[in-house]
């Protein structure tokens, strides 16, 4: 691609295209934006996440899509009015996430690790609030992940990780796996 420099009319310099596997190696930062008084959309590699009610599904949702981390949300591209709300808002459900995250990532698998304050049914509350804010098309393979994410068994009692419209999502993997593998860039191209 060629494009002309501010300081002479005949000069080009040549900016070289972005690899397409450096793009999916670095993680797309997500943008809040409030919708209502009381709802939020989260857009992360241009899906759109919405209406999103609450901090805890907020939280679940920021743990589903890897993106718990501080650097993980543009706050700078957010208007200040805007950031004032959300950014309490974005703090509490982080807060939510890493309840999800330690949850998940326990070793004894027969028993929950969460706050004594925090029950098994909120925490599939979450989960659920969560993955019904996913566009429709991306639903199934969304619910796909957050089960594998959350692991075998995450509520201790033989359910499902994740139950939409009598579709259950951590017991049957098929088809995805493939869809993952395609996805990922083969560990040794050019970043």
């Amino acid at each position: 691609m060629r494009t002309p420099t501010s300081t002479d009319r005949l000069a080009f310099r040549f900016v070289a295209p972005r690899s397409t596997f450096a793009s999916r190696r670095c993680p797309m930062s997500a943008t809040l934006t409030p919708l209502r008084a009381d709802a939020i959309r989260v857009t992360h590699e241009d899906l759109p996440y919405e209406p999103i009610v609450g901090d805890a599904a907020l939280g679940a949702l920021l743990f589903a899509l890897d993106l718990l981390g501080r650097e993980a949300v543009d706050v700078a591209a957010m208007r200040y009015a805007d950031r004032v709300a959300l950014v309490p808002a974005l703090d509490a459900a982080r807060q939510h996430g890493l309840i999800l995250q330690r949850h998940a990532d326990r070793a004894d698998r027969s028993n929950p690790l969460l706050p004594a304050s925090v029950r098994v049914a909120d925490v599939h509350d979450w989960v659920h609030a969560a993955a019904a804010t996913v566009p429709e098309a991306r639903r199934d393979h969304f619910c796909w992940r957050l089960a594998r994410r959350l692991g075998v068994d995450p509520w201790c009692d033989g359910r499902p990780a994740i139950a939409l419209a009598n579709q259950q999502f951590g017991m049957f993997e098929e088809g995805f796996e493939e869809v993952e593998t395609r996805a990922e860039p083969p560990s040794d191209a050019p970043v």
